[in-house]
């Protein structure tokens, strides 16, 4: 989620309008990598056409949404993925989400030229496992998170799922993050409805270490939920999605969440603000244990408006 620095026009969609502070895109399915962990993925997929994901952005401009993050798969096997940016920057801040496995110098200055703002890497571990349940590993991309760092004009967030695999070498790749000048940001393991699957020691130390450690918008948002599942509470809070936050699947149709997919099944093209305001509204049911942290991220500032305000304003 962007609320910092934001333009007066983004700021007037997401505070007066209550317009999508963040949809999240599909670009392709198709990936380079099978984690264990994953369910977004396929290695067959083709990428969505290009003028096909022109008219959906166009959609989600027309909604006036504020950032428009680009997933998969992985983004950067799309043979389009820079004019796809360019055409999405007009009028929408542009995120992406990679393994970074594809990087290369040419890559970024291609994806600096289409006026990129934020990359966010996947990395979960220092190492693979012998098992290849954990592939996205820092050893691995030190190469190319050099190249990002040197080449870089956009922001580069490093995201990391708590897994039991990544427990014993947690505290290292935090500091490598932090050496690289990097942000860091965690994602909780969860079920295939969205719900925390860990909880308890180590995982607890673990949090607190990387919310010490990180001091960004998003870590001072998560702090306190994610302590609190981790300790085996629920708290209950209300789901924006279909409002605040958009999920949009390889077939166009606007969902709930990766999680939730088939509950709201509406296409894109033809989601009015009465949508966005009524699905924003309707409670899901599975808000308590909920740890997809870009939906509760994007509900915060309906949840906690003066909370919000109080961080921003102490940035």
């Amino acid at each position: 989620m962007i609320l910092k620095n934001l333009s007066l026009r983004y700021l007037w969609n997401a505070l007066i309008l209550r317009a999508p502070i963040m949809a999240q895109l599909i670009v392709t399915r198709r990936c380079n990598l099978s984690c264990g962990y994953c369910t977004e993925y396929d290695n067959f997929s083709p990428p969505i056409p290009l003028e096909i994901l022109k008219q959906r952005i166009d959609a989600l401009h027309r909604l006036k949404t504020i950032s428009i993050s680009l997933l998969g798969g992985e983004p950067l096997l799309h043979p389009q993925l820079c004019e796809i940016i360019s055409h999405a920057a007009t009028r929408s801040l542009v995120s992406l989400t990679t393994n970074g496995s594809l990087l290369s110098k040419e890559k970024i200055e291609e994806l600096n030229k289409a006026n990129l703002k934020h990359m966010q890497v996947s990395i979960d571990s220092m190492y693979p496992t012998k098992d290849l349940y954990i592939q996205k590993n820092f050893n691995g991309l030190k190469k190319r998170l050099l190249l990002l760092k040197e080449y870089a004009k956009f922001k580069v967030q490093i995201n990391c799922v708590f897994c039991p695999q990544i427990v014993n070498n947690f505290h290292e790749l935090v500091d490598e993050v932090n050496n690289y000048g990097f942000t860091f940001s965690i994602g909780l393991l969860h079920d295939n409805q969205g719900q925390i699957q860990i909880q308890g020691e180590p995982y607890q130390s673990m949090w607190e270490y990387a919310v010490k450690k990180s001091k960004t918008l998003i870590s001072l948002i998560d702090a306190r939920y994610g302590s609190d599942l981790l300790a085996g509470k629920k708290p209950d809070w209300k789901c924006r999605a279909g409002q605040r936050y958009l999920y949009i699947d390889e077939n166009g149709k606007v969902q709930f969440c990766s999680a939730k997919r088939g509950h709201l099944n509406k296409d894109l093209l033809f989601y009015t603000a009465k949508d966005l305001k009524h699905y924003g509204n309707l409670k899901k049911g599975c808000e308590k244990g909920c740890s997809i942290n870009c939906v509760y991220r994007t509900s915060y500032v309906d949840n906690f408006p003066k909370e919000i305000l109080k961080i921003i304003t102490k940035r």
